[in-house]
């Protein structure tokens, strides 16, 4: 990519459209509008005409107000689709300008010329179909990140076949769970992803499936992100720098000097004190863990990857995500009319190194000496309305639903070992599940499963970095994580979380010198979604065999299986990625 001076890039931008310089940062000044509906439906089509309308705001050029506060700035797509089951859009990646810091247009990649990409809204049950469009220069796919689907519309490299520049593909799967997902390549996703490339998919339960004391509290989706922008404000390109610089970003990850939220720099919300909110995150960072701080406050956290949990956990002080998680929040902001209340990112110990290349070209890592003690971030500003309401605290059902934990009884054991190559002085580093790069991996070395069989993973991180895991196409559940020495014994046991269905968790770092490891242990059941069949999450004999799908002309995919991976993106595109083959 071409590094624009700011003067050029300002030249552009008499020319062209921009994502998000017209997005106002206070809602309190949106416009709403009035909506028409089609009378000319019977009864019970109407009913369903207007179920639809409110739920999707779908036949209507202007959105909702409660709708457009929600999205909070982000994009809304228009649903071309009369039908009120079928979510049916356009999508478009292209090269694009966009403001990532005020005054400054960036090059970047985009879905529909924002950053990030447009909010997709849907209800369980629900068909969705994206007709998708590459008009980049380079080839791309979408990832549905969390979503059970059959395995052709999963997106991934053992998935489908990449779509060359100018090519389309049409996705289409139903609805199944509740909860906010979210969309990217998985293509050079380090890259596709650091320039714009991702977006939010919020599926909403049905009306009676969720109690009123959340339904009608006010909800906002927040994208956390960041950026590495350049002198000019463009987004720096991979692995530039020094030989030390080089290697830092691909063991560490490639840290961002630019938060985002929605795809803003301290974006503004406003809030009525004493009136619950409800905010639905997603960390789409490359590297990035997010820890989320509302100072002087208490958070609430209700759901998280596979929607709501069984029971609330409260009094939380802040909420943490790693790339790639994501979590259902609610809280009762407080503060006089008028004041400014800022919302931080807190820093994490997630085992950061330091390198240092020696005269005769050796590379010595050590620790970095600030892991966990980097100074907070100012991430988003909240600013309290005229008016307030009595403050109490959140009225939430003790019982949110009934998660069924997985039976291990009899599960056979797998075990994945998660480690890297020593870095070397020209930059090069592997990383490795089970001694192989993801290049190597041949079917022989992939695990597999039978369609409805239970498995116990053991995830072994040999690193003294931490590891964000996420699997495709399945939920599962964290058992324990247990930390051992170089001689095997046991020093920690960290019992398993409070039950949730998940498709991602941290692996800790090793807790000690090489040698010792920490094993997170993982129930998956390879079961397809309620209303999906064997055949449509079965593997077809390993990647060779992948085929793309052509809904257009009836036609199904084959898949090789579903991708597991590390969710650093720059540990997955170099190696730290694998796949599981499911059999009928």
């Amino acid at each position: 990519m071409k590094t624009l001076t700011i003067a050029t890039a300002l030249c552009f931008a008499l020319a062209l459209p921009f994502a998000n310089a017209s997005k106002s940062h206070d809602e309190g000044h949106e416009k709403s509008h009035k909506h028409s509906h089609n009378k000319h439906h019977g009864k019970h089509e109407n009913k369903r005409h207007n179920r639809k309308h409110d739920k999707h705001d779908k036949h209507d050029k202007h959105f909702s107000k409660r709708t457009k506060a929600e999205a909070f700035g982000l994009q809304l797509l228009e649903d071309i689709n009369p039908d009120p089951r079928i979510v049916e859009i356009n999508l478009e990646a292209r090269e694009d300008y966009v403001e990532l810091i005020p005054g400054v247009p960036s090059k970047v990649y985009t879905y529909n010329g924002s950053v990030p990409g447009p909010l997709i809204r849907g209800t369980v049950g629900d068909t969705l179909i994206i007709h998708f469009t590459n008009n980049l220069t380079e080839p791309t796919t979408i990832h549905w990140h969390g979503l059970r689907l059959p395995a052709d519309m999963d997106g991934s490299s053992v998935a489908q076949n990449p779509l060359q520049p100018g090519e389309s593909f049409t996705y289409k799967y139903e609805l199944k769970e509740a909860s906010l997902f979210w969309y990217h390549p998985h293509v050079r996703s380090n890259e596709q992803v650091e320039k714009g490339l991702a977006g939010a998919l919020l599926v909403s339960e049905k009306k009676h499936d969720l109690d009123k004391r959340i339904r009608k509290v006010k909800q906002k989706i927040l994208i956390l992100d960041d950026v590495l922008l350049d002198a000019d404000g463009q987004i720096e390109e991979a692995f530039v720098g020094t030989q030390e610089e080089v290697l830092l970003k691909k063991i560490n990850g490639r840290t961002g000097n630019t938060l985002l939220v929605n795809g803003r720099e301290m974006p503004t919300m406003h809030v009525k004190s004493g009136e619950p909110i409800r905010w639905r995150m997603v960390n789409i960072a490359n590297t990035r863990f997010m820890r989320v701080s509302v100072p002087g406050h208490k958070l609430t956290r209700i759901g998280g990857d596979g929607g709501l949990l069984e029971t609330p956990i409260k009094d939380m002080d802040d909420v943490f995500l790693v790339p790639g998680q994501r979590a259902d929040v609610m809280f009762v902001p407080k503060g006089k009319p008028g004041s400014e209340l800022i919302v931080y990112w807190k820093d994490t110990k997630r085992g950061r190194h330091s390198i240092n290349i020696m005269d005769n070209g050796m590379v010595m890592m050590g620790h970095d000496e600030l892991d966990g003690n980097y100074p907070d971030i100012p991430l988003m500003r909240i600013v309290f309305k005229k008016g307030h309401k009595h403050a109490k605290k959140l009225k939430l059902p003790h019982k949110l639903r009934t998660i069924e934990p997985i039976d291990v009884a009899g599960a056979a054991e797998t075990t994945l070992k998660f480690g890297h190559s020593m870095p070397k002085a020209d930059g090069s580093i592997k990383f490795l599940i089970n001694g192989k790069t993801f290049r190597d991996v041949t079917t022989h070395d992939a695990p597999d499963a039978q369609v409805g069989e239970t498995q116990v993973w053991n995830l072994v991180n040999m690193t003294g970095g931490d590891h964000p895991f996420h699997l495709h196409g399945f939920f599962f559940q964290v058992m324990e994580t247990i930390y051992k020495d170089p001689a095997g014994n046991v020093l920690k046991v960290v019992p398993a979380p409070p039950l949730e269905n998940v498709d991602m968790v941290n692996l800790p770092a090793r807790n000690g010198p090489r040698g010792s490891v920490t094993i997170t242990k993982i129930a998956i059941n390879f079961s397809p979604a309620e209303g999906l069949t064997a055949a449509d999450i079965a593997a077809n004999g390993g990647t060779s065999v992948i085929e793309n799908a052509d809904l257009e002309m009836g036609q199904r995919g084959r898949a090789g299986g579903w991708q597991f991976h590390c969710h650093i993106l720059e540990h997955a595109d170099t190696g730290m990625m694998s796949f599981v083959e499911v059999f009928e």
